[in-house]
């Protein structure tokens, strides 16, 4: 039993290193085609299929924030930028909690994102673990410690944010997925 566990552990690495480096390929495609409805036409595919695929390897969600919206919910629950340091309880809580994840991105959701008033202020990993739902469909994300710069590139080498980063708010979205 245990050289079959251990079969199915290469195994499972191998595909993990083949659909990341089929998304980068897919990626390049989109890049070079000039966008993802060429790279569609070039592949014989719907855009929305080719869209999926460039996201096999996973997503980060960016969260936008402004640094002075220090909220409390009717519970007492703190969310927003909570101006209690990056590494404390309050803000890991407003970081993890009262998210719409959709369900066939959970899986593929690798860290968040967080940009403060237009710089990149923090990334978290998703941690193995619990999706907590609520009745209203929000979930609480099973999230790590913020990474640091050298983790950053450790753990995500294909994201293209960095910690520090300009990324200006577009007026009324509040978060986006980015492809690794």
């Amino acid at each position: 039993m245990r050289d079959l566990l251990d079969r199915l552990r290469i195994i499972e690495s191998r595909q993990r290193a083949l659909c990341t480096e089929y998304a980068m390929v897919i990626r390049a495609i989109v890049a070079r085609a000039g966008g993802v409805s060429q790279a569609a036409t070039l592949l014989d595919l719907d855009p929305k299929t080719v869209r999926a695929r460039e996201r096999a390897a996973g997503v980060v969600m960016v969260v936008y924030r402004g640094g002075r919206t220090r909220r409390v919910t009717a519970g007492g629950r703190r969310y927003g930028e909570t101006g209690h340091g990056e590494d404390s309880r309050a803000q890991l809580d407003a970081d993890r909690m009262g998210f719409t994840v959709a369900r066939d991105k959970r899986e593929l959701l690798r860290a968040v994102v967080y940009v403060v008033d237009g710089l990149v202020t923090r990334v978290r990993e998703v941690q193995v673990g619990a999706w907590h739902e609520d009745a209203r469909g929000k979930v609480t994300l099973p999230l790590g410690p913020p990474l640091t710069a050298a983790d950053l590139a450790r753990r995500l080498p294909t994201l293209p944010l960095a910690i520090g980063d300009r990324r200006p708010m577009v007026r009324g979205r509040i978060r986006e997925h980015i492809a690794l």
